[in-house]
């Protein structure tokens, strides 16, 4: 059972001496701002493939890549070598020089996205997600100076900092910051984000400088919109001189079961951010996108200490190579399917289950409410057998993301629903 003591209430869990301990440490030298919350607060000793292992010796199987970062797993081998061999001898920090590793990683990525998108020119390097986004934004602003209009789609999430947090959520304070519809629960017919839109365009002509959305709402809860919405919002971008900007930092490198989720939903973005699974672990954020749009900017004023390094960079590739030898997106789909599956058994068999959304491999299973998905995280953690497995906290308070890493077997795919389909009937 899980108890929490202390000034700001440090997460102890029966059984776990060396797990409590540390997590008491932690509580007394880091802030509780610096992660999110989750009920289990895993206390991880190694990790290998698809598999974690706890300081006091519990097994779980990993339904969180990270956070949608370990696309390949925990200690891949073939990545790991491949990682070295780029890196080689080159310095960590490359600040103000050029490393062809740089150079190589930046081609592989125009090159892989431009087969199904002209749009994928050229790269702008960021070490997060949100810094990505933000230069994105940058390019934007800086190709039209005079259109300081932005539009973001509502409750979507792009960072905390900067113009990444402006346009994040459903309010911003940055008074040029308008957000528009995404389709969630609620039914509307095409014709309402359409009439939204043009209304948006009559109120600030040649106003509005870019539009930016996620593929799919990760941090809301996972909705996954019909192809014809970002079609839409792609042909109203193009119709309007608006720069489609698509933050793919959570979706890209096979997670929607293609390589960029800008090909699962058939559209080509003006510049399209990509982070997490670029770099299997390693700190690595990208911009790919129209020349023109990443070229309005000049020297240094896209530049910051860590962004397109050689270990960053080394990993870009790395990561490419082992797509590519493994058929990474074909075992996605493979896998997707499985547990697809599977997730609607859980559904079918708990009324607390009230409903599974998702694609490739990113789900969100949304509870009855967030008491119950918060045990729900706790009970699979605990497992049994000295087993489990390990959810991130709740999405919106009640919504489980699983978001496996893209290499995970059958085997494990059905040993961890078993460990789950026990550990929930104690609920």
């Amino acid at each position: 059972m899980a108890t929490q003591t202390g000034t700001f209430q440090a997460i102890q869990h029966d059984g776990e001496p060396r797990a409590n301990a540390i997590r008491e440490r932690l509580n007394a030298a880091v802030g509780r701002g610096q992660r999110t919350y989750t009920p289990s607060q895993l206390t991880v000793e190694k990790a290998e493939g698809c598999t974690l292992w706890t300081v006091d010796g519990r097994r779980l199987l990993d339904f969180t890549s990270g956070v949608l970062v370990a696309n390949l797993g925990h200690d891949h081998p073939r990545f790991e070598a491949l990682y070295r061999e780029y890196a080689g001898a080159l310095p960590r920090n490359a600040y103000n020089m050029v490393t062809e590793v740089e150079v190589l990683a930046a081609e592989r990525l125009v090159n892989s996205m431009a087969v199904s998108n002209p749009n994928a020119q050229k790269v702008l390097w960021g070490a997060s997600g949100s810094e990505g986004i933000q230069k994105a934004m940058w390019a934007a602003q800086h190709h039209q100076p005079g259109r300081p209009i932005m539009l973001a789609t509502r409750y979507g999430f792009h960072g905390k900092k900067g113009l990444a947090g402006d346009v994040t959520g459903s309010e911003s304070p940055n008074p040029n910051v308008r957000f528009i519809s995404f389709p969630m629960k609620e039914e509307r017919p095409r014709k309402f984000y359409q009439d939204e839109l043009d209304a948006l365009a009559r109120e600030f002509p040649d106003q509005i400088s870019l539009l930016i959305t996620e593929p799919y709402l990760g941090s809301a809860g996972s909705f996954h919109p019909p192809r014809w919405y970002h079609e839409m919002l792609q042909a109203w971008c193009n119709q309007h001189g608006v720069a489609f900007i698509f933050d793919e930092v959570q979706a890209c490198h096979g997670r929607t079961g293609h390589m960029y989720a800008c090909e699962t939903y058939g559209v080509q973005p003006d510049l399209v951010v990509l982070g997490k699974g670029i770099g299997n672990g390693e700190p690595a954020a990208a911009v790919v996108g129209r020349a023109d749009l990443i070229d309005a900017m000049d020297y240094s004023e896209a530049s910051d200490t860590f962004s397109g390094n050689p270990r960053a960079c080394a990993a870009v590739c790395a990561v490419f190579d082992v797509f590519e030898e493994e058929q990474i997106v074909d075992r996605c789909r493979a896998a997707a399917k499985r547990v697809s599956e599977c997730l609607h058994a859980l559904r079918d068999k708990f009324p607390f289950v009230k409903d599974v959304r998702g694609e490739g491999l990113v789900y969100g299973v949304e509870m009855e409410n967030a008491e119950v998905a918060n045990r729900c995280v706790l009970e699979a953690y605990y497992g049994t057998g000295g087993a489990g497995v390990h959810f991130l906290g709740p999405l919106a308070k009640k919504v489980l993301r699983v978001s496996p890493p893209l290499v995970i077997s059958d085997r494990e795919i059905d040993e961890a629903f078993a460990l789950i389909d026990t550990a929930w009937a104690r609920i």
